[in-house]
């Protein structure tokens, strides 16, 4: 029955069935009963339950189905799901057996308050196009991005609605264009430098990374170099900045999504994740396969995008 089954299979329930036939609808218990499985292919079974309400299946082939039933195959072929009339039946039983079946999972006000605020806040993305499309500066893309985080939150948040998005954070002794707090039990966290869309990703001659990208590589570089050397600190550092968020304090312009807050562990590792986003793609296939290169054979998980490989991921409008 797919989708439609509301609780136990047939198989399951077997005896309960057999019981309602017997008792309810006077079927005599010298009758044949065959249990048929429609999909993915069709199986049947003989069967068999003892005064002591042993059960016992004993496989059988369709032409000895057809022989014991006295019919062909277009009977076997009415399938339950296409039939109307057994369809209609079946939405009657299954609203009786459970009126709210398939009704949206209840959320909190507190919820849906936050995510009607965070979509009334959203910049469309076609403003990020524009800035894209015009070849605009670093400068540029910040003042967008610091008023709406949830550009990152869109690609990058795993659950979805689970994130704090910081922009100008705090890593040692210098910052972080963007960095992004989400996962479950372990917390995951992006490190996310921009550079602008003024230069081509891979310069014209030489098909190397433009250097401003190499800026950017070496910025977050130089984050987690302080990271990985302070490991136990930050780990301590990022779990107390999500509380205090989670707690309604704002910190380095902080945007927290619909969920109050992450579902992490604290007492557990972290997972960095870094990401640099700048310049535009000209070859998106010769690029790529520069990008997959580079992410695969660098020192460093860093991701690179260019800012028309992060626009294409966006799914808002």
């Amino acid at each position: 029955m797919d989708t439609k089954n509301t609780s136990a299979s047939v198989t399951n329930s077997i005896e309960a069935i057999y019981q309602t036939l017997t008792e309810k609808y006077n079927i005599p218990k010298t009758s044949i009963f065959i249990e048929h499985y429609e999909v993915p292919t069709h199986t049947f079974s003989i069967v068999n339950i003892d005064p002591k309400n042993n059960t016992e299946w004993k496989s059988i082939t369709l032409p000895q189905v057809l022989k014991l039933i006295e019919s062909d195959e277009n009977e076997i072929n009415n399938l339950t799901l296409k039939n109307p009339q057994l369809l209609a039946e079946i939405e009657q039983f299954r609203t009786i057996i459970s009126p709210h079946l398939g009704l949206p999972y209840q959320v909190q006000p507190e919820y849906i308050l936050r995510q009607f605020e965070i979509e009334n806040n959203m910049i469309s993305k076609n403003e990020l196009r524009e800035l894209i499309d015009n070849h605009s500066i670093e400068s540029k893309f910040l003042e967008l991005l610091k008023k709406d985080k949830s550009f990152f939150a869109e690609i990058y948040a795993s659950p979805n609605d689970s994130y704090i998005c910081f922009s100008e954070f705090p890593v040692g002794e210098g910052t972080v264009d963007f960095v992004l707090f989400t996962g479950r039990s372990r917390m995951d966290v992006f490190l996310i430098e921009i550079k602008g869309a003024d230069f081509n990703l891979l310069t014209q001659g030489y098909k190397k990374f433009n250097h401003k990208l190499d800026i950017a590589i070496n910025q977050i570089r130089d984050r987690l170099d302080y990271i990985y050397r302070n490991i136990s600190s930050f780990r301590e550092s990022v779990h107390e900045y999500r509380e205090r968020v989670s707690n309604g304090e704002r910190l380095f312009n902080s945007l927290m999504g619909p969920c109050q807050d992450i579902l992490v562990d604290k007492n557990k590792d972290i997972n960095i994740h870094s990401v640099v986003i700048g310049g535009r793609t000209k070859d998106d296939l010769e690029e790529s396969y520069k990008r997959h290169s580079f992410e695969s054979t660098f020192n460093l998980p860093i991701k690179l995008e260019s800012w028309d490989s992060f626009y294409r991921k966006l799914r808002r409008r």
